[in-house]
């Protein structure tokens, strides 16, 4: 490993110098290898180098032919790359990108309501990936640089590439990969083609059956100058996810303090909480049940016009469009089991039971305080993601091509605050926690149960959301040039222009808590109010809320399949008669406290205007009478930031004696930019050696970057003139001029292709990363008056992540008899560390956010007399989610999945299909420092699909 830990560009150098040095005493060659340049014509962005009459062609209709185009490509790509292909046109393995994703070695995946969303490379994500689009940057309704991978539909996608090593004409940004979504060409049908699929899915905790429908049309001239492709999908359905979330466990490494966790239990009956009544707690200080109905609706199409009007020029017209929509509605009821400071009325506690460690493992609550919260959350997405392109080839002679690319893309996701978070107060006579069950949750009994038609107190209502508007403009001018002779091979050069300017427009409740307590806060406000609805239970003052606003639940079986006790089925909210009750009690107060109103510290717009030039070139020649490739490149890039937003006029500050403001005109808003810019070289190196005609070394090297997130571009600055720090008052602000992240990676892997659809593949790997970008906080002066300032900066510490990954492909159709031979199976395993240069995270001995040291995927596939079938499973070991949890670092336990797939051909063109995801209807579970310390849990149900495909 201690070649990895070299610096990329010594590596380069080391291995042109030798392997130019033995080519001098040897024999020139009299040809070049076809095959590598017949490969990169279907990986993206790479220029053909002969017309397709020229180039062997894959033709994918089955597991067995995907298994076996994947494997062509990855041997014959230049760097170390891994794919997903469609088994046909229009059917790729998995109905969700991520999901097709997460079976390739070293790639795992969030969930979002069961289904997944965004992707993790050896163990990186929340913007250290790049997505593209056949080659080109892709715009997201994302907040931050990750991409949803739920937005595009399966259907619409060819490929799906993910490059885990770099090359300099590949778009840089990734330290951890770039993954390419790669689209169909219509010249590379066979004819006239037209698929049509239509399925309906089945959720088994909503019982809800919708519709999920594809139509794929082509044809192409006689003459393959010309052809035409069209898309285009639909789908909608409901997903149902039951969950169990908690917070608030008492650490002993801590000790007692402000911020412990603690229920407050009468141990001596005498009706009060007095001192040293506060006990650690296996039962957290906040528990929610909650039950989520997400209506996921999708539309999506592409357009795919090609125009070879004469042999040496091709033209390409690509587009993209998706709409995604999702209501995001979750009914969820509460319980407080800690004695806020901030709200009138102390939970109380009786009749205790202590477990083996001391912690109160059960409890009752009765009397006049005896309070459940019920919530309505929701959190919808309406997003629209398109992509243009036109794209040139220009082949001026047989060894030389041009290539003009030119693309633009939005994505959006409008939300003026459309986000609910709805809380009111219900009272019962009594409430039983019990842990002592021996499993996962509690059991939480609720004596009575919650109805519409009982008494529930108007607490806290907040509307927020964030509108997200992206929009990339991406133009490349590239060639190519393969000389007659000589050990060069091929150069690629290039020039490209990236701009994407990323809008985010907050918008949120001035004053969430403005109806609760009674009117106390509109008493403070100012505000005269209608009290004719306050009531009082306890120590509560509140108002009451009418019972027409609220719904009976519309769910049952709720986290079927764990054996504890949960409460039964709660009702929800009518959020437009809750508002308009608020309304008849202040109308002022209403609009301008509940209703959604703009926030501009969360608002701002970045743009990034990228200028890049690359060389790169492929040396292939012999080495001891083995042929091996060399692709050597640099890729120079500026990228000019502009940061635009809102602040303080913080020059207006004028300060007392005392460090108190003596004036308010700093307090207007204004508009505030800033700009900067960074220059980054990035050297890379792909060997490859042929050791045997199927069996190659590569070994890769470079540098790389990450661009730092949107948030840490903000321009917002917000000072605190309460709150001090070293005497000194406080001042939170972002910082546009935070440069990126950037490493040094390694790749060393060994590949053994023994049969057209068998291999297997083993890979070692590093990354340095040579500092995180962290907060910063000191002493600065900001317009003439010193601050403690927080801010994020280009820290002192980085990290490294290194692992290996190993994979097995395998068709048995030569080693077993019939009906047996058309059983398969793919194998991988990954295995990933991190370990932190700051000592002080070193110490704690947490890997990173997100990161599963162990992972593997298993896949089991026949294909035989019209049968396709392919039973496939997911695992991934636990991940830290939060190392500053309450109570100690916060980890998603292992997570494993089973899906399935079967088709059976009726006739040459038609067949029908079934499809499950999650079989076994996995938990999903985390906790807190300790398992038993149970934190979150979700059950999602399975889905079960039945459909029809005709190919014509």
């Amino acid at each position: 490993m201690k070649l990895l830990n070299t610096q990329p560009a010594a590596i380069a150098l080391a291995i042109a110098a030798a392997l130019t040095a033995m080519n001098s005493a040897a024999n020139e060659v009299e040809t070049k290898q076809e095959t590598n340049a017949q490969a990169q014509k279907v990986l993206t962005t790479e220029p053909p180098q002969t017309n397709d009459a020229d180039v062997e062609r894959i033709q994918v209709t089955g597991i067995r032919s995907s298994i076996k185009e994947g494997m062509f490509l990855k041997q014959n790509a230049v760097s170390v790359v891994d794919l997903v292909v469609a088994d046909d046109i229009g059917k790729f393995p998995d109905e969700n990108l991520a999901e097709a994703l997460q079976r390739i070695p070293g790639v795992t995946i969030t969930r979002n309501g069961g289904e997944g969303q965004n992707i993790l490379v050896r163990g990186l994500g929340d913007g250290y990936n790049v997505t593209t689009l056949n080659g080109r940057k892709l715009a997201s309704e994302n907040a931050g640089r990750d991409f949803n991978f739920d937005t595009i539909a399966s259907e619409l996608v060819n490929v799906l590439a993910v490059y885990k090593s770099p090359e300099a004409r590949l778009t840089e940004g990734g330290i951890g990969a770039i993954v390419d979504i790669q689209t169909r060409k219509p010249l590379d049908l066979n004819g006239r083609t037209m698929q049509v699929s239509a399925k309906g899915i089945y959720e088994s905790r909503t019982e809800d059956i919708h519709p999920h429908a594809s139509l794929i049309i082509g044809d192409k001239t006689d003459d393959d100058t010309f052809g035409a492709l069209l898309s285009a999908v639909y789908s909608r359905k409901t997903l149902r996810a039951d969950t169990y979330s908690a917070e608030g466990f008492f650490d002993e490494d801590e000790g007692w303090g402000v911020d412990s966790a603690g229920v407050p239990v009468d141990t001596n009956n005498n009706g009060v909480i007095d001192a040293g009544e506060i006990y650690a707690s296996k039962i957290p200080s906040y528990m929610y049940f909650a039950n989520a109905q997400d209506v996921r609706e999708r539309i999506g199409g592409t357009l795919a016009l090609q125009w070879r009007p004469m042999d040496n020029l091709d033209i390409n017209f690509d587009g993209l469009y998706s709409r995604y929509n999702t209501d995001g509605n979750k009914y969820q009821i509460g319980f407080v089991n800690y004695d806020e400071e901030w709200t009138p009325g102390t939970p109380l506690f009786t009749d205790a039971v202590f477990d083996d460690q001391g912690r109160v493992a059960s409890m009752n609550q009765t009397g006049d305080n005896t309070m459940v919260e019920l919530l309505n959350l929701s959190t919808p997405r309406k997003t629209d993601t398109y992509q243009m392109a036109l794209k040139t080839d220009w082949y001026v002679m047989p060894q030389w091509s041009i290539t003009a690319d030119i693309a633009y893309s939005a994505a959006k996701n409008a939300n003026n605050g459309d986000n609910r978070f709805v809380v009111a107060r219900g009272f019962v006579d009594g409430i039983n926690i019990d842990y002592t069950k021996g499993n996962m949750l509690p059991d939480v009994v609720i004596s009575p149960g919650l109805t519409p038609e009982q008494k529930y107190g108007a607490h806290y209502s907040r509307n927020s959301g964030v509108d997200v508007d992206d929009k990339v403009t991406d133009i490349k001018l590239i060639s190519q040039y393969i000389p007659d002779d000589g050990i060069i091979s091929k150069v690629d050069f290039g020039v490209n222009y990236v701009k994407q300017v990323k809008k985010q427009t907050e918008f949120a409740s001035s004053n969430s808590s403005q109806f609760s307590r009674g009117g106390y806060y509109l008493t403070r406000d100012g505000y005269t109010f209608d009290n004719s609805t306050v009531f009082t239970q306890g120590e509560f003052e509140l108002f009451q809320i009418p019972s027409n606003v609220f719904v009976p639940a519309n769910f049952d079986n709720f986290l079927d399949g764990e054996d504890s006790i949960s409460p039964q089925p709660w009702p929800s909210f009518d959020y437009d008669k809750l508002l308009e009750y608020y309304r008849s009690i202040n109308q002022e107060a209403a609009d301008k406290s509940i209703v959604a109103s703009l926030n501009k510290a969360g608002s701002y717009q970045v743009t990034e205007a990228v200028s890049s030039a690359y060389v790169q070139i492929n040396i292939e020649e012999e080495i001891f009478e083995l042929p091996y490739l060399l692709n050597l490149g640099v890729r120079a890039s500026q990228t000019k930031v502009t940061s635009d937003g809102y602040g303080y006029d913080l020059s207006k500050v004028e300060l007392d004696s005392t460090g108190q403001p003596t004036n308010n005109d700093w307090k207007n808003v204004v508009e505030v930019g800033y700009d900067d810019s960074y220059t980054n070289i990035l050297p890379s190196v792909n060997f490859k050696l042929n050791l045997q005609d199927d069996l190659l070394l590569r070994v890769s090297a470079a540098e790389v970057l990450s661009r730092p997130s949107l948030y840490a571009l903000r321009v917002w600055a917000a000072p605190n003139f309460t709150t001090r720090e070293q005497g000194l008052p406080t001042l939170t602000r972002g910082n546009p001029s935070v440069a990126p992240e950037k490493a040094r990676q390694g790749d060393i892997s060994l590949e053994w292709y023994f049969h057209e659809s068998s291999s297997l593949s083993g890979a070692i790997f590093i990354k340095d990363i040579e500092s995180f970008i962290t907060e910063d906080k000191s002493a600065q002066n900001i317009d003439g008056n010193d601050y403690f300032v927080t801010q994020p900066v280009s820290g002192k510490y980085g990290a490294k992540v290194k692992g290996f990954e190993a994979a097995w492909q395998q068709s048995l159709e030569e080693y077993l008899p019939e009906p047996f031979n058309g059983l398969g199976f793919q194998l991988n395993y990954t295995y990933v560390d991190s370990s932190y240069d700051d000592p002080e995270l070193s110490d704690k001995g947490l890997p990173f956010k997100g990161m599963s040291k162990n992972s593997y995927n298993a896949v089991l596939y026949y294909e035989q007399y019209g049968v396709q079938a392919r039973l496939a499973y997911n695992w991934r070991s636990e991940f830290l989610v939060d190392p500053e949890a309450w109570g100690g670092p916060a980890w998603i336990q292992d997570y494993g999945q089973l899906d399935a797939s079967a088709s059976y051909d009726l006739m040459e063109n038609v067949s029908i299909f079934a499809e499950a995801s999650n079989l076994t209807n996995s938990r999903y579970s985390g906790y807190v420092k300790y398992e038993d310390q149970v934190n979150y849990l979700e059950r999602f149900g399975t889905q079960i699909a039945f459909g029809v495909r005709g190919s014509f």
